[in-house]
């Protein structure tokens, strides 16, 4: 029966996943946490999950509870009580008053379920033979078992289905449904079929649109006012009547080859092209002689003779040699991650983020992989994308397991902090892990980012790498690093001769 038990909880999962599908919930639709007939927490249904909007970030339903302070349930879409086959309800909840579950359950009325989705042996005796299958969940009966004078012919529900139908036929009477808007008399069901609930509009528009007017119309045919055209290094969206508008350029057609909105973000694109150009550079003394006091901590010998160097990696200017430090800094990461897989496709986006290559609905373009290299092998790698002068991010750093404690990361991380000083970065943000939170906050002098902040950050960066589970960490770029626009033109001299430029 255990492997009936596992077909169960993969039909429960099966039954919430119709809620995201494409013909499930909408997405914009404004939902709720109820608890007790009081609101506790408001968000909107986006894809695969729900932006909340304490932190206006994407979570799961099972986060969405926990930041609503209930994170002791279970299920997020069923109570503790229901899941143990218990009268209860659900908690989370559209604007008329529908919980997840509920849909959930409407939706599946309409779908038939295969025979190799169903239990393999009679819920109620344990044995095989021929089987009746429910049309409403996984478990299979003997005609006998169901107390069935016959096969029935059509749809057939089980009794534990059609016990559930009734509890949820009872939803609109409970304390959370009436305080999420349920009206006696009324479809809620339909309702929301018919797309006579509260749904955000222009969901993007809090996330993305254009950098100037925040519209997110666009023209879909020809070149107008309308069109839309994005930075290929801050990425942001601007409309072509805005840019003339409001002064910045007067385009009248599409920009062959790279479009930048600004100067600054010209000059940044053109050095870090130049840094993938001038390849890896040799530590300095000062920050070898951090290495050198690790190594002594941990009893190693510090003179030992090992070349530490440090360069900017993109799979979109690789060589031989530079593919196979990808390829060891993609083993890195899965060695300290687990796969970071994509909801849509399936694919694991860690490999798209160190090459740098845009996946549908990912945009990864403008990503570069930082390593630190002893004699020639990555121990330590970083991921990085900067947003223009405000903002850069660091969505992944890892070192290798065999290299954990020696000050590896610490001194890939200097050496990425003085890239972005030189760039006349401000802020560095990043998402944390909560047992990585307090080495970030502790040893790094990062902070947590206020969900205020947060959500000004993504109107500007809408492409920012935000994790589910993780806390958004935010650190100025410290201002004796600063780079003055004399010591900038002297060190770009220093570049275009293959010499050594801010390290």
């Amino acid at each position: 029966m255990e492997v009936n038990g596992r077909k169960r909880q993969s039909w429960d999962q099966q039954l919430h996943k119709l809620v995201f599908e494409e013909d499930g919930l909408p997405d914009g639709t404004e939902v709720a946490y109820y608890a007790r007939g009081q609101r506790l927490l408001e968000g909107y249904k986006k894809g695969f999950g729900i932006i909340c909007r304490c932190c206006n970030c994407e979570v799961s339903p099972s986060q969405f509870e926990a930041h609503a302070g209930w994170a002791s349930r279970r299920k997020p879409y069923v109570s503790i009580s229901d899941a143990l086959q218990l009268p209860s309800y659900a908690h989370i909840y559209t604007s008329n008053g529908v919980s997840l579950h509920e849909l959930a359950i409407s939706l599946s009325k309409g779908r038939l379920y295969s025979a190799k989705d169903n239990d393999v042996a009679c819920i109620i005796c344990a044995d095989g033979g021929n089987l009746l299958l429910c049309d409403g969940c996984p478990r299979a009966f003997h005609k006998e078992c169901a107390s069935l004078p016959t096969i029935p012919h059509g749809r057939w529900y089980c009794k534990y289905c059609q016990n559930m139908f009734m509890r949820e036929k009872c939803a609109e009477h409970n304390a959370n449904a009436a305080a999420a808007g349920r009206i006696l008399g009324v479809d809620a069901i339909e309702q929301i079929t018919s797309r006579c609930i509260r749904i955000v509009k222009n969901i993007e528009a809090e996330l993305s649109g254009c950098a100037l007017c925040r519209a997110c119309d666009f023209s879909k045919s020809g070149f107008g006012p309308r069109t839309v055209i994005l930075c290929d290094q801050c990425e942001k969206e601007y409309h072509i009547g805005c840019l003339r508008t409001h002064k910045m350029a007067d385009l009248r057609e599409i920009p062959k080859g790279k479009w930048f909105c600004c100067s600054d973000c010209g000059r940044i694109h053109s050095t870090l092209q130049k840094l993938l150009i001038h390849g890896a550079e040799r530590l300095s003394d000062s920050l070898l002689d951090v290495l050198k006091k690790k190594y002594a901590e941990k009893g190693l010998d510090a003179d030992i003779n090992i070349d530490v160097r440090w360069r900017l990696l993109s799979g979109k200017f690789a060589s031989p040699e530079t593919r196979l430090l990808l390829s060891q800094a993609v083993g890195i990461f899965h060695e300290c991650f687990n796969p970071i897989v994509d909801a849509a496709t399936g694919r694991d986006l860690i490999p798209c983020m160190v090459y740098g290559r845009n996946l549908k609905g990912q945009e990864y373009g403008g990503m570069y992989c930082a390593v630190l290299t002893i004699n020639s092998f990555v121990v330590s790698a970083g991921i990085i994308r900067v947003f223009g002068q405000e903002i850069a991010e660091i969505p992944l750093v890892a070192t290798s397991m065999a290299n954990h404690g020696k000050g590896y990361f610490q001194l890939l991380f200097s050496c990425i902090e003085k890239l972005l000083a030189f760039l006349n970065v401000k802020n560095i943000v990043l998402p944390a892990a909560e047992e990585a939170e307090s080495i970030w906050t502790d040893k790094f002098g990062f902070k947590k980012l206020r969900p205020d902040q947060l959500s000004e950050y993504r109107k500007s960066c809408c492409q920012m790498v935000i994790f589910q589970g993780t806390s958004m960490l935010q650190k100025e770029v410290p201002t004796d690093q600063l780079v003055s626009s004399i010591e900038r033109t002297e060190l770009y001299k220093h570049m275009n001769q293959g010499r050594s430029y801010f390290l």
